[in-house]
């Protein structure tokens, strides 16, 4: 191995250079360079990997190399034959991953669920595994959200809600559906076809405007091994939309600033205490739960028009935009960082005792 090359692993490089931002990430951290890969690039028995070397400022080239010690995941795995690959690459190689996965929404939610602390702030929540199911459930709360349980960015996400026997189900950019029950159950088994799906209770979490918002925090390892808060935001949603997510045409905000306009200023203060306080408990004990190293999570917490706090979501590959609109460049820039000086932290570890697998707990 080369403790002085990282590993980049995704799901498909295209052209090497859109990760020239990377390789300059890992020279900062103390890498002398980067080799990219895919899943399918890692030979297990031979203990190399075939993908994109660049080392320094130099060109990216296409060799084999040894395993790197330490990876950096960056990919969206969707098929089961590429989730296989990746569990054999983390499972059975030395290498090192600064973060692993966390299973799908369902798996997620039933990981917070055993917290005491967490329960109380967690969605009434269940599979979908019919249609009728969300017909049922959208009776019982009178509206409720369905999403895909491998979703990621907002998309897929829809809204149900029940009046009597008519049903109005909407999808953000698109017209939405009014109906009984059977035209709502022919639009669901079109959507299930994409894959699975979440029901959860709806919940208001309208500003007065009308928009919709929720808070994301970004919680990551500092390069000491040592999880720290690097910022938090406000995301708004556009108008008529029933997610907030940036990608949608959203804006971010301050949040202090924002919930002190929405609430009492003890209120107020009292969320922002909840907010550190949990997401500060979040990662450890994701880590402990699961038995497994993370290094960057986003979490998002909603809060309804009574003051109430719920905890919506964990992320294990967070966007930076919220950081860049609230705080600027410079943050923005820190928090993309953060990850690669983590695992040099792990690479100098490994070195230091001669065995990356059990260099550091965790």
């Amino acid at each position: 191995m080369n403790p002085h090359l990282l590993g980049l692993m995704t799901h498909k490089i295209g052209s090497p250079g859109r990760f020239s931002r990377h390789a300059d990430a890992a020279l900062a951290a103390g890498f002398s360079g980067v080799i990219l890969f895919t899943p399918a690039g890692v030979h297990v028995e031979r203990g190399t990997v075939t993908g994109y070397v660049r080392q320094g400022r130099s060109p990216w080239r296409k060799q084999s190399a040894a395993h790197p010690p330490v990876a950096i995941d960056l990919g969206y795995y969707t098929t089961p034959l590429t989730n296989q690959q990746v569990f054999r690459v983390k499972n059975r190689t030395r290498i090192q991953f600064t973060g692993h996965g966390l299973g799908n929404k369902w798996t997620i939610q039933n990981h917070l669920l055993a917290s005491p602390l967490l329960a109380s702030h967690l969605l009434p929540t269940k599979p979908m595994d019919s249609v009728d199911d969300a017909i049922a459930y959208a009776r019982e709360h009178e509206a409720i959200m369905i999403k895909p349980i491998n979703g990621k960015g907002g998309i897929g996400i829809l809204k149900l809600c029940c009046t009597g026997s008519a049903y109005r189900l909407h999808e953000n950019r698109k017209p939405a559906l009014s109906g009984g029950p059977g035209t709502i159950r022919a639009a669901l088994r079109r959507a299930r076809r994409k894959g699975g799906y979440l029901l959860q209770r709806w919940i208001d979490i309208r500003n007065p405007e009308g928009r919709v918002f929720d808070v994301r925090v970004l919680m990551q390892k500092d390069g000491t091994g040592h999880w720290e808060t690097s910022g938090m935001a406000i995301r708004e949603g556009s108008a008529n939309s029933i997610t907030s997510n940036l990608k949608s045409g959203g804006r971010a905000h301050e949040v202090a600033a924002y919930l002190n306009r929405l609430f009492p200023s003890d209120k107020a203060d009292a969320l922002m205490e909840k907010l550190c306080e949990l997401s500060v408990y979040i990662p450890p004990y994701l880590e402990e739960r699961y038995g497994r190293r993370l290094a960057d999570l986003g979490l998002d917490f909603a809060i309804d028009r009574s003051g109430c706090l719920w905890l919506l979501e964990v992320n294990i590959k967070p966007g930076k935009a919220v950081i860049r609109q609230v705080y600027g460049e410079e943050a923005a820039r820190r928090c993309f960082l953060m990850p690669f000086r983590e695992a040099r932290r792990l690479a100098l570890s490994a070195t230091a005792t001669g065995d990356e697998r059990s260099a550091l707990p965790l």
